[in-house]
């Protein structure tokens, strides 16, 4: 994709009928979702720590969202050239950041798209990079060619679960997606951790008040991500 991202693809918005949005955003004025991923240098995961995220993944997690963001407004621009309607989705703007919620789910474009699947850290998980990646949208009124969602692939693996620092992950049997995110995933655990964790983090140079948003463990410890190349 000449606008910089690595993984392209396109979700029918059918396959998403009422998935929730926020802030005044409707699904139902748009037919099709393009989903994108900008995967992330692998060894600023290998850099983490449970106690720290470290400056190179603060780092390449926030470029990314940038990078992200701009790919987001350059493929709206050229759908507004062509006649369409557009809108570009912020990559990692939170509307509700206790419940980790921002205007929809990235997430689940990316599955509807085939992408990757849902992994056991309730993150998409693409064949190539494993969870290594961050995720973008764009709506459009335009009819495009789509995919289509991909099963669960992490078998009886709970390497995510069990590195979790704020137990916030839980396992359960699921085909391609849970019933609901919260059969897996605590994100009130998950935000509780990192606000405790903003007075220690915010002193070190580099990485301030940005760092506390990230912890990147689940990631880390993902053979899938681990395997890339």
């Amino acid at each position: 994709m000449e606008a910089g991202a690595s993984i392209v693809g396109v979700a029918d918005l059918d396959i998403v009928k009422g998935l929730p949005s926020y802030d005044g955003l409707r699904l139902d004025t748009f037919r099709s979702a393009i989903s994108y991923a900008v995967p992330l240098p692998g060894q600023a995961f290998e850099l983490i720590h449970e106690s720290d995220p470290g400056r190179f993944y603060a780092w390449a997690y926030k470029t990314a969202n940038q990078l992200l963001d701009i790919i987001g407004i350059r493929v709206a621009s050229l759908i507004s050239s062509l006649g369409g309607e557009s809108l570009a989705i912020p990559s990692s703007m939170r509307v509700d950041p206790f419940n980790e919620l921002g205007h929809v789910s990235h997430k689940a474009f990316a599955l509807a798209a085939g992408l990757g699947w849902i992994g056991r850290n309730n993150l998409l998980v693409t064949p190539d990079y494993g969870p290594r990646v961050r995720l973008g949208t764009v709506l459009t009124d335009l009819e495009l060619d789509s995919g289509s969602p991909m099963d669960n692939k992490c078998g009886d693996c709970r390497l995510c679960i069990l590195s979790c620092p704020s137990k916030a992950l839980s396992y359960r049997e699921f085909k391609t997606r849970p019933s609901t995110r919260e059969e897996i995933f605590d994100p009130k655990k998950c935000s509780a951790r990192l606000n405790n964790m903003k007075e220690i983090l915010s002193k070190k140079p580099g990485i301030g008040e940005f760092a506390v948003t990230v912890c990147g463990m689940c990631i880390k410890v993902c053979p899938y991500g681990k395997k890339a190349r």
